[in-house]
C-alpha cells in the first residue's frame, strides 16, 4: 500500500516532498526503554495500544503490529516507508506500529520513548502534519499521564527532545544546488543556525539522491508554533535558492545539464541490474532534468520511486525469495516500468 504523502505533489513541489512531525513521549513513573525491561515494556506497550485503539483508531484502515511478529524484510518495508527508524529493526522486543499506512500517521511504541507519534503530509505542511500528530497525542494522554516536569517541559530519553518534545522536519530536493557548487555554503549557513541537516534516511546514513530533511535542533524553550515557523521559514529560503540554481542551469549551462540528464536517462533505459544508492543517484538527476523540460517523460514523485525501489519493497513483490544480484535485477526491470521507460 503506497502512502498518499508520498505519491501526492503537495505545496512546494517539486522541491519541497514532504513535511513531517513527530512526538515524543514517554509514561509517567516507567523507565523509558533504554533502561526499562521486558516486563516493563510489555506494559507500556499494552498501555499505548489499548488507548490507540479506544481513542485514535476509529477506523479500519488502523493497523497494529508488534515487532518481533514480523520479519527482518517486513521491518525493512516499513522503514522505506518512514515509519520507523533503521534502529528499530535491530530490536524488536516489546516494540510495537500503529499506523494508518495509507495516510501517513502512528504511533511508533518503545523505541526511544514510550511513544513516537507521526503524521506526514506532501509538500511544505508542517503546520497540519503538527495538528494531525497533536491531536492523536491529546487523544492518547486521556489514558496516559506522561512524564512532564513544570519547569523543563516533556522528559524524554534524549536530552535534545526535553520541552515540548516535537521534532518536524522537511523533505527537500536540491540537485542544482549540488551541481553548481552551492550546496556548501547553504549547509555552512544552516549548520550555524538552530537547524539539523541529514539525509532521507537519518542520521549517520549520508544524503544520497540530493535529498535532504531539514528539522530543528532544539525543542526547549520554544513553543511548537515558534519550532514550526523557524524551519518553515529556513526551508523556504533554501527553496528559492534551488529554484534560483535551476534558472542559472538553464540560462548558462543548457547543453551541459541537457547532456548529463540525458546520459543518466541512458543508464536507466539500459542498465541490467542496480545498486540501490545507484539507482537513487541516477534517478534524482533524471527528475531534475523532467522538472527543467528536458527530458521528455512523464513527471514522476522522486520520494514515492524511491521508497518503491528499496529492498524490502522489492522483496516484498516477489515474497522475499530474492538474494542480493536479484533484487538488483528486479530494480533496473521495476525502474523502467515505474518510468514507462
Amino acid at each position: 500500500m503506497r502512502p498518499e504523502w508520498a505519491s501526492q505533489r503537495g505545496p512546494g513541489y517539486p522541491v519541497i516532498l514532504a513535511s513531517r512531525a513527530r512526538l515524543a513521549r514517554n509514561i509517567e513513573g516507567i523507565p523509558f526503554p533504554p533502561a526499562a525491561d521486558e516486563d516493563e515494556l510489555e506494559r507500556v506497550r499494552g498501555m499505548v495500544l489499548e488507548s490507540v485503539a479506544r481513542r485514535v483508531a476509529d477506523d479500519e484502515e488502523w493497523d497494529i503490529k508488534f515487532a518481533e511478529e514480523l520479519s527482518r524484510d517486513q521491518l525493512l518495508l516499513l522503514a522505506e516507508q518512514h515509519l520507523i527508524s533503521r534502529s528499530f529493526v535491530e530490536k524488536t522486543q516489546g516494540r510495537a506500529v500503529a499506523a494508518r499506512w495509507i495516510s501517513g500517521r502512528g504511533v511508533i511504541v518503545n523505541a526511544q520513548n514510550h511513544a513516537k507519534i507521526f503524521a506526514i503530509f506532501a509538500g511544505a505542511q508542517l503546520m497540519k502534519a503538527w495538528e494531525v500528530a497533536d491531536k492523536i497525542d491529546s487523544n492518547i494522554e486521556r489514558d496516559v499521564v506522561y512524564s512532564y516536569d513544570q519547569r523543563l517541559g516533556y522528559l524524554t530519553s534524549s536530552p535534545t527532545d526535553v520541552g515540548t518534545g516535537l521534532r518536524v522536519s522537511i523533505m527537500l530536493h536540491l540537485p542544482a544546488l549540488v551541481i553548481t557548487g552551492e550546496i556548501g555554503k547553504t549547509m555552512l549557513a544552516l549548520g550555524q543556525s538552530e537547524i539539523l541537516v541529514r539525509g532521507m534516511h537519518g542520521r549517520g546514513a549520508g544524503v544520497s539522491g540530493n535529498l535532504f530533511v531539514i528539522s530543528n535542533k532544539r525543542t526547549l524553550g520554544l513553543s511548537e508554533r515558534d519550532i514550526i515557523a523557524q524551519v518553515e521559514t529556513v526551508s523556504r529560503k533554501v527553496a528559492e535558492n534551488e529554484r534560483t540554481a535551476r534558472k542559472i542551469l538553464l540560462q548558462e549551462y543548457k547543453l551541459d545539464i541537457s547532456d548529463r540528464v540525458f546520459r543518466t536517462l541512458g543508464v536507466l533505459e539500459r542498465a541490467r541490474k542496480l545498486e540501490f544508492l545507484e539507482a537513487v543517484e541516477l534517478l534524482s538527476l533524471v527528475k531534475l532534468g523532467v522538472d527543467m523540460e528536458i527530458l521528455p517523460i512523464s513527471d514522476f514523485n522522486l520520494v514515492d520511486v524511491v521508497m518503491r525501489i528499496g529492498n524490502g519493497h522489492i522483496k516484498a513483490l516477489k515474497g522475499f525469495e530474492l538474494d542480493e544480484e536479484e533484487v538488483e535485477k528486479e530494480r533496473a526491470v521495476h525502474v523502467r516500468r515505474i518510468l514507462d521507460l
